[in-house]
């Protein structure tokens, strides 16, 4: 061949040369794409899985063992999927800043975790760099890449709101949730009620536990209504709104949120990490519905199923009939268990078991009603009835009225006259008579007065737990032969001590046309009969001083006759105990209610988990369906706990037990003062079992009975969560407190004046129904 050809069989041989470097760089470029988009897969599921398994091993609070724990489980997760070829270090910092570990495994892997993120107590975040070598690098001016992926992931608690309802109303007062609200209706308020999310702050730490957020799933929610507001950052002052430390978010079709600074975001450094849901740019997420998922049934689990006693191991049944139990003469429910048994500080221990109804009023210190007869009229020989025969050692008190006359009545044997009477002028007579300590078998008692053609008017109620030796306190007769529309009652001087049986007989003329007598405020009526001249109203929840008052007004002027009584309180303390174990109560024995009730009483518990079936309620008065008249007595589901009211001068009841939360089977308590309240490992409930951890009330969907904590003098302290799906009513007063979650069907709460968190804690939140989430 000539030069010409060789020439140009070198150029083609050049350009071949060219061409298939061109194609081999892209086919390296090809394989190297994919190679690293398999890798990123790989390295995001990994850091996923990192961060949910660490974030199991979060705990309450946060400090630097805390903090190392949590990142000690990722680097050792880790470790578990890849060979580590370094050690873990970790950065010193604070919970607010936060701690950083870090580490390095083969193949190129390295790991930073972050804990906690973004101050929020209850995330951790994982990141992973893995360095990929890459083949003809020097051909592509580089000899590696990088691959990074993040994961940030929640601990269990933190799917948990405070509150969940479908329906959810406030009727009084300012609602204090640490925590945040899920509703499924629109948030209902009546009056200047507000609700109000906090956060849940650990200021020792600088993290936050809880957002204080608030989702509602349906549409239109109005936050703030007309002269309502929000005080930021106050448990009280907030009126007629619905109002969040955290974020506000209605509407799962036009999802709308609250106003900043207004009723959301009214924490600045909540703000600061919390994302608005609403924020420029960004659509909003839609609602999703309240769960109406429930725990695993108590009555199904082994371990709970295992501490009932009377039942011969087997599980309690929704149709069981149970024989009464009877305490003193007096029945207090039904059960298979064995007899309470009494201790030295006088409360009843009552076991494990299936029970219909606990009615813990016969079993309580302190004074409440037995029953209280109708209002009987008559001339001359009066007579007063019971609904039923008396119990021996109770209280019998007779108020009594008469028109005017200067002649007092007469009693029959055994009755003492209160010491006082109210007669002057026109006036009505009007006295009160008390048998202390009767023998029972009472059922009516005859008074007779003259003349004998004037109209007398009487009442006997029956009261339990009074001193039975000189029960009366004080008296008074203040307003004698007043005419005007109002007058006043109190005592002479104060009573000896807090929580005296003070009952009043008030009589003012009778037949007066459109009159309509009002009694005073915070007053439990017994009777109100103005057409026959006669009104009779008590308290059982008054501290010893000042002197016991009460003003009633009538709607036109009439001439007033009132006296009152005060009555002492048994010495000795006593109430009901549940000892630890599962609780199981399905109504029998009390037609149409059953369950628990307090009726004046106190029930203390420690290590339970309760299941209510059929019509079965729990209740601060009584065992009747919807759980009867509010509370009027010294009624509590629990004591004080020592971080609310510090111990002392506070003190738990029952020593020496000093019980104080009304807990269930929990691994740690709200604050260290209480940590006797929970028993962790020495309980019988295995820590994360999902029918009884951290689960205290529970309720087949199908329970038509309700919770009901009502009146002014009801008190609850509960550690641990409720699940009931039916109606729920809550009257928070001073520290009652439910430390735990709340989830009902219909949700009713109020506050009375300086009532401080009704529900939400980091303790006693169940974590049954969730799982460890990534967020990011």
């Amino acid at each position: 061949m000539g030069a010409g050809s060789s020439r140009q069989s070198g150029q083609v041989m050049v350009l071949v040369a060219v061409a298939l470097l061109a194609l081999i760089g892209s086919a390296a470029l090809i394989l190297l794409a994919g190679s690293v988009e398999w890798q990123k897969n790989q390295v995001q599921e990994l850091a996923d899985a990192t961060a949910l398994d660490s974030a199991l091993k979060v705990a309450i609070g946060c400090d630097a063992a805390k903090a190392n724990a949590v990142i000690a489980e990722a680097d050792n997760f880790l470790a578990s999927r890849r060979t580590r070829t370094g050690a873990l270090s970790v950065t010193p910092g604070t919970c607010a800043t936060p701690y950083k570990g870090t580490d390095t495994f083969a193949g190129g892997l390295s790991a930073t975790y972050n804990y906690p993120y973004r101050a929020h107590q209850q995330e951790v975040e994982v990141i992973l760099t893995l360095s990929l070598p890459i083949s003809f690098g020097g051909e592509l001016g580089t000899s590696n890449t990088n691959v990074t992926r993040r994961a940030v992931a929640q601990q269990l608690a933190g799917s948990v709101p405070a509150i969940s309802a479908t329906t959810l109303t406030c009727t009084g007062g300012q609602i204090n949730v640490a925590g945040s609200i899920a509703a499924q209706n629109l948030i209902t308020r009546s009056g200047s009620c507000a609700f109000y999310a906090h956060t849940r702050y650990d200021a020792a730490s600088g993290t936050y536990s809880d957002l204080g957020n608030v989702q509602v799933y349906a549409d239109g929610q109005g936050w703030v209504g007309g002269g309502g507001s929000c005080a930021a950052a106050s448990n009280s002052g907030s009126s007629n709104a619905i109002c969040a430390d955290g974020a506000e978010l209605s509407g799962h079709v036009t999802p709308v949120c609250g106003t900043n600074a207004t009723s959301q975001f009214l924490s600045a450094g909540d703000a600061a990490i919390n994302a608005n849901p609403c924020a420029a740019s960004v659509a909003p997420l839609p609602v999703p519905p309240v769960s109406a998922l429930l725990p695993p049934e108590p009555n199904t689990d082994a371990g709970a199923i295992a501490t009932l006693q009377g039942t011969g191991g087997a599980a309690c049944s929704a149709a069981g009939g149970y024989p009464n139990i009877v305490v003193g003469g007096v029945t207090v429910g039904t059960g298979l268990a064995p007899a309470p048994v009494k201790d030295a500080s006088g409360y009843y221990h009552f076991k494990p078991s299936c029970y219909g109804y606990l009615n813990v009023a016969g079993l309580s210190g302190g004074i409440s009603n037995v029953q209280a007869g109708p209002i009987v009229t008559a001339t001359h020989f009066l007579t007063p009835t019971l609904p039923a025969a008396s119990t021996a050692g109770t209280l019998l008190v007779a108020a009594v009225r008469s028109d005017a006359t200067l002649t007092k009545f007469t009693a029959p044997a055994g009755w003492v006259q209160a010491g006082v009477e109210s007669q002057s002028g026109t006036s009505p007579r009007t006295e009160i008579w008390y048998y202390p300590n009767n023998p029972g078998g009472i059922s009516a008692a005859t008074f007779t007065i003259n003349p004998a053609s004037i109209d007398s008017t009487a009442q006997i109620t029956e009261w339990r737990n009074v001193a039975t030796v000189a029960p009366l306190d004080k008296t008074g007769n203040t307003a004698i032969g007043v005419v005007q529309s109002t007058a006043t009652i109190s005592t002479s001087a104060a009573n000896a001590a807090a929580n005296d049986l003070v009952i009043t007989d008030v009589g003012v003329l009778e037949a007066i046309p459109g009159q309509v007598i009002s009694q005073g405020l915070g007053w439990n009526s017994l009777a109100n009969d103005p057409t026959d001249g006669f009104t009779s109203e008590y308290r059982l929840d008054l501290p010893a001083a000042p002197a016991p008052s009460e003003t009633l007004n009538s709607t036109v002027t009439t001439t007033w006759a009132l006296v009152m009584a005060s009555f002492k309180a048994a010495s000795s303390s006593s109430g009901a105990v549940f000892d630890p174990g599962f609780y199981y109560f399905n109504g029998s024995g009390f037609a149409g209610g059953g369950g628990v009730c307090l009726g004046g009483g106190t029930l203390l518990a420690r290590d339970v988990t309760m299941e209510f079936v059929n019509q079965a309620g729990f209740s601060s008065g009584t065992c009747a369906a919807g759980g009867g008249a509010s509370c009027a007595g010294s009624c509590q589901f629990g004591s004080a706990p020592c971080s609310l009211s510090p111990c002392p001068p506070n003190a738990g009841a029952d020593s020496p037990n000093n019980l104080t939360w009304l807990a269930a089977p929990c691994s740690a308590a709200p604050a260290a003062a209480d940590a006797a309240s929970c028993l962790g490992g020495a309980s019988w409930c295995t820590a994360g079992d999902r029918a009884c951890s951290n689960l205290l009330i529970w309720a087949l969907p199908s329970n038509t009975g309700t919770i009901a904590i009502t009146g002014s003098a009801a008190h609850a302290w509960l550690l641990g969560s409720v699940y009931w799906p039916g109606a729920c009513t809550d009257s928070v007063n001073g520290t009652s407190m439910i430390a735990g979650s709340v989830s009902c069907g219909t949700l009713t709460m109020s506050a009375g004046a300086g009532a401080a968190t009704a529900v939400g804690s980091d303790a006693g939140i169940s974590t049954a129904l969730v799982e460890a989430v990534l967020v990011e």
